[in-house]
């Protein structure tokens, strides 16, 4: 028996030792960051900034592979079942836990089968219609839809954009009905075209169509405007209690080595503290922001409970 126990403590000794010199040499090879949603979004925009900036500090390539499908589902299993050696991360936004509770059988859960590393920042929402609803601001836009119920619809390509438009009819006392879709672009031209009339989503998306007047903007998701629409108001003086922010964040598989995951938190703490970088998440509509893995982990029970909450108040359904 005391055999046995010098042996296994030994074996412990032993791991620990090759964590802490895996910590030490890490990055040897190149690190994939997997992204779930398509090249251009926002996700991917922050997952590109970030990785050319470690890129340059670490000497070794950080890839960006885009693994779209099943509502980001894809890309989040692909992370799940990658070895847990700190090579293979997962960029991610909202959507993650939103899959967790409205996907009827999800095939990972966040909470067990990753491991947190930090926080990317925040983004809020912009509420845009097309050009032929007669409504200038988010009060009018509710008097209209009051007014000519079943007229006007909106576009989902995900849970999270259905997750805020649902929130907003809920507050709001209305009901625009939801169009899905599987990909932005198409989304992007049936709005621009007026086949959809509403659309709440990350301003990355649809600045340009803004900028060109073939969408209005009514109101920003925050307290306050973005820098990126200086000029379009917070939705917050009409629907107080509507809280859109949707946030971005990398993690890795669960059982990648706590020094691996201390040391990447650390790496990427350093990269988004950089101005440059901060610099350009602002200029894509993120909000710079790093956290403590435990503090990650808490964002995520803590927006699990309130999905969950959604749903039992029927404000959200589970999907099939």
């Amino acid at each position: 028996m005391k055999r046995r126990f010098l042996n296994a403590a030994a074996a412990m000794l032993l791991a620990c030792a090759i964590s802490s010199v895996t910590a030490q040499t890490y990055p040897a090879k190149t690190v994939r960051g997997i992204v779930s949603f398509g090249v251009g979004g926002q996700t991917d925009a922050a997952a590109r900034i970030l990785a050319q900036k470690l890129s340059e500090r670490w000497g070794q390539p950080f890839v960006i592979e885009n693994r779209v499908g099943a509502n980001g589902n894809v890309g989040t299993e692909a992370a799940v079942k990658s070895p847990a050696d700190g090579y293979s991360l997962l960029v991610t936004t909202q959507t993650l836990t939103l899959n967790r509770v409205l996907f009827a059988s999800p095939a990972f859960d966040p909470l067990r089968d990753l491991a947190p590393i930090s926080l990317i920042g925040v983004s809020d929402f912009v509420l845009v219609v097309h050009p032929s609803v007669p409504a200038q601001t988010v009060s009018e836009l509710i008097s209209y839809v009051k007014a000519n119920p079943q007229k006007l619809v909106y576009g989902a390509t995900s849970f999270q954009g259905e997750f805020i438009m649902e929130l907003f009819n809920n507050l709001a006392g209305i009901r625009i009905e939801r169009i899905p879709y599987t990909a932005m672009a198409n989304l992007q031209a049936d709005l621009v075209a007026g086949r959809v009339t509403t659309l709440f989503t990350p301003p990355r998306a649809v600045i340009g169509h803004i900028q060109a007047g073939k969408l209005r903007a009514l109101a920003v998701s925050g307290g306050k405007p973005m820098p990126m629409l200086p000029n379009v108001p917070s939705i917050k003086p009409v629907l107080p209690d509507l809280n859109a922010t949707t946030w971005y964040a990398v993690l890795a598989p669960s059982k990648t080595p706590a020094d691996v995951i201390g040391k990447l938190n650390a790496e990427f703490k350093w990269a988004i503290d950089q101005p440059d970088v901060r610099q350009r998440l602002e200029q894509v509509g993120i909000d710079a922001g790093h956290s403590s893995p435990e503090e990650l982990r808490d964002l995520l029970r803590k927006d699990v409970d309130m999905i969950e909450d959604l749903v039992r108040r029927g404000v959200m359904k589970v999907s099939g």
